[in-house]
């Protein structure tokens, strides 16, 4: 009986998904403020609870995780998207990194920058930045220094 529960423990933790780790700065006020006004539900994936400071998770397998607090980035040829409900409450956004299975984007001309990673099935990341219309108007609310041209 012992032995079928620890096994059950260990598988539980195996299949979870791991922790997100906070950005350089997740922890500064701005992130605090930030996270406080991030919604409940994303997209309609429920928001998960996470311990680690600047860090909001939406989905039970990590579809979409902000990390505030990440490194600010300067000029880039990289791809540039205004996202937001409408051109008055958008947010400009980099596409910093894709693979098969992710987009990773991040704010500019933010101080503290953002970075949101978008999991998506199927190898199809067209529908990846539609996940950050509804963190336009929390994300948007963080001085903006820069914008994309």
């Amino acid at each position: 009986m012992v032995v079928a529960v620890v096994a059950a423990a260990v598988a539980a933790v195996l299949t979870r998904p791991p922790g997100v780790e906070a950005a350089r700065d997740g922890g500064s006020p701005a992130c605090a403020r930030l996270l406080a006004r991030l919604p409940g539900s994303l997209d309609g994936l429920a928001r998960v609870p996470q311990g680690a400071a600047g860090v909001a998770v939406w989905g039970a397998d990590q579809e979409v995780v902000l990390r505030c607090g990440a490194a600010v980035i300067g000029p880039t040829t990289k791809e540039c998207l205004p996202v937001g409900p409408d051109e008055a409450t958008s947010v400009d956004w980099v596409r910093d990194a894709q693979s098969d299975r992710a987009v990773r984007f991040l704010t500019y001309g933010r101080d503290p920058a953002v970075e949101v990673t978008v999991r998506f099935a199927g190898g199809d990341p067209s529908g990846a930045p539609s996940r950050l219309v509804d963190l336009a108007a929390p994300v948007g609310q963080v001085p903006q220094t820069r914008s994309c041209v």
